[in-house]
């Protein structure tokens, strides 16, 4: 079955990633060492303000036209004189552009920021900076290095997953930035792959169902079901009531339920499985405990299982990779693998690994098959 797509476009991408990758490291080679330092120790100064900038809401508020800062503080009720440090200091990173004196308009970054651009990626900056996300890393991470903990259990209590089920607000702010992933890495790695060879997907850890919707928008000769937390899953069809068009979502079955338990039965050999950033979350006894969930809802059946997740180098590891491996260390007790870790977490599952396909995002598509 042929199920790559896209391949000349994939080589195109994959080669601008590394000239992205290679541009990164300008920085290093040009400024002096000492200077270098300084700037990556202060960055988090920068991404303070950008989180206190969706806050606030600045973005939404200067809107299409530019604002002065004198009645964007009136309006919002906030101190002049700071809010202009604030919005200068973006600027001069190319967040916002200041047009005359103490006057600001939206730039390409900031327009990102307003929450009626459907291609905004707010939820994903107030996700990962808030209270909860920031203090591990200010608060545990040098012990977390030193005896092999999770941050943010130490500083939060609970893992990740129990602090959201406890904690609706950080709860639904998680799931919105999980459903702008596309927002950051575009649809196009949806398109690589051949959808349109199945009959169903099952979308296991798929949120409110905004990939699954990419892909049916796309083949409509298909179906598909989103499995996630019953309480993600809860309202996830209302949700799209008004924003989509009915067709699609009489193409769409919406299951709660907790994936260390059970997951959707397949229902045929035309069935794939789609797993989305799902296995970076886990250690690998978790991972397996996940395989054999999956293996035993795929009965006698033969369906395809596509694993999204970043293959990490073994060495000189992209920057991209690099940090979201951090990120798992700091909520998770997963991590990104490199292509022996992956086939050692799937040895002795009763899955192989039968394909490893580039895609137009940081991750690949790893193909499992039933033994």
């Amino acid at each position: 079955m042929t199920l790559a797509k896209n391949k000349v476009a994939i080589k195109r991408y994959g080669k601008l990633m590394r000239f992205a990758n290679w541009l990164q490291q300008i920085p290093n080679k040009v400024t002096p060492p000492p200077f270098r330092l300084i700037q990556i120790g202060s960055a988090f100064w920068q991404s303070r303000a950008l989180y206190v900038s969706a806050k606030l809401g600045l973005a939404d508020e200067i809107g299409v036209t530019e604002k002065n800062t004198s009645s964007l503080a009136e309006t919002l009720k906030i101190n002049e004189d700071h809010l202009y440090c604030l919005m200068r200091m973006l600027a001069s990173i190319g967040v916002f552009i200041e047009t005359s004196p103490r006057t600001f308009n939206n730039s390409k970054l900031s327009e990102h920021l307003r929450k009626d651009n459907p291609k905004n990626v707010r939820s994903m900056i107030l996700m990962h900076n808030s209270p909860e996300m920031v203090k591990p890393w200010i608060e545990s991470l040098e012990a977390s290095i030193r005896d092999g903990g999770i941050p943010f259990e130490k500083v939060n209590g609970v893992d990740l997953f129990e602090y959201m089920n406890k904690n609706r607000e950080f709860d639904t702010l998680f799931s919105e930035a999980m459903d702008s992933v596309e927002n950051v890495a575009g649809v196009q790695f949806l398109e690589d792959f051949n959808w349109s060879k199945f009959k169903r997907i099952i979308d296991v850890g798929g949120s409110t169902g905004s990939k699954s919707i990419s892909i049916l928008k796309a083949n409509p000769g298909i179906k598909a079901v989103v499995f996630d937390r019953p309480r993600i899953i809860k309202g996830a069809r209302e949700k799209w009531q008004s924003k989509e068009d009915e067709l699609v979502l009489k193409r769409m079955e919406f299951i709660g339920g907790n994936i260390f338990e059970s997951i959707p039965q397949a229902e045929s050999d035309d069935d794939v499985y789609f797993f989305m950033a799902v296995f970076h979350t886990f250690n690998d006894t978790d991972c397996r405990k996940i395989l054999h969930n999956l293996k035993i809802a795929i009965g006698d059946k033969s369906p395809y299982v596509v694993i999204a997740d970043a293959v990490a180098g073994e060495i000189n590891i992209d920057s991209i990779t690099a940090s979201m491996d951090m990120q798992m260390l700091m909520g998770t007790k997963g991590r990104e693998r490199t292509m022996p870790e992956w086939e050692n977490l799937v040895n002795g599952t009763g899955f192989k690994i039968e394909n490893t396909m580039d895609i137009r995002t940081f991750a690949k598509y790893i193909i499992l098959r039933k033994q």
